[in-house]
Parts: C-alpha cells; sequence; structure tokens
C-alpha cells in the first residue's frame, strides 16, 4: 500500500505540473537532491521520500510565501531537469503526450481533484 502512495504522489506531483506553463529553473530548494527514483522501492524508501518532499515543500513555501501549487509544480519540473531525473521526467513526457498509463492516471486524477476539493470547500 504504502508503495502504491509513493507512486500516486509521484504522479500527482507531475500531473500538477501539466496544468501549468514551464518556467526557467529555479534556485535549488532545502537539502533534496535525490530524484524519486533514487528512493529504495520499499516502505522505508518510500517513507524517506515522503519525508524528503515534505522538507522540499516546506523550504520551497519558506522561501517563497506567495507561491501557489502552479508555482510548486514548475519548480519540482525544473528540479528533475537540473538534476537529469531521467525517469520522472519520462514518465511528465508520458502524462503530457497521453501515452501513460490510463489506470494510472486515473488515480493520479481522482487524487488531485479530491485534494483539490477538500481546499474549495
Amino acid at each position: 500500500m504504502k508503495k502504491n502512495i509513493f507512486y500516486i504522489f509521484i504522479f500527482v506531483s507531475f500531473c500538477a505540473i501539466l496544468y501549468f506553463s514551464r518556467v526557467p529553473a529555479q534556485e535549488q530548494i532545502g537539502v533534496l537532491k535525490k530524484c524519486p527514483n533514487d528512493y529504495a522501492q520499499t516502505d522505508a524508501g518510500s517513507a524517506e521520500y515522503m519525508a524528503d518532499m515534505d522538507k522540499w515543500t516546506n523550504d520551497f513555501f519558506d522561501a517563497h510565501p506567495s507561491s501557489n501549487l502552479g508555482d510548486w509544480a514548475k519548480a519540482r519540473h525544473a528540479f528533475a531537469i537540473e538534476n537529469n531525473c531521467v525517469e520522472t521526467l519520462k514518465r511528465y513526457k508520458e502524462a503530457r503526450n497521453g501515452t501513460a498509463d490510463p489506470v494510472r492516471m486515473k488515480v493520479i486524477t481522482d487524487t488531485i481533484k479530491g485534494e483539490v476539493n477538500k481546499y474549495n470547500q
């Protein structure tokens, strides 16, 4: 289950990018320097990834307090480019081109909608 959450979080992050245009690379935020695929495919690796992602996200919003989800998504995309996260960029491209696994994309879309609905209530 945690392994699925790990993948869902990765795809949610990059699906958000689909809705926003790209921006020039921004400065590195926080200490997270590993690509998502560099984490072990275990519960411990998933927990480490989530902790690092939380730190990166907190550092990003601390450094850019007026930013929104689109700004965050652009920064994560820039991070993937700057750190040559090949697998992450491949999944991003597949999602943009509409060639990603439809079942996985539905989970991602439903997750995004659920999170957005929480904030719109």
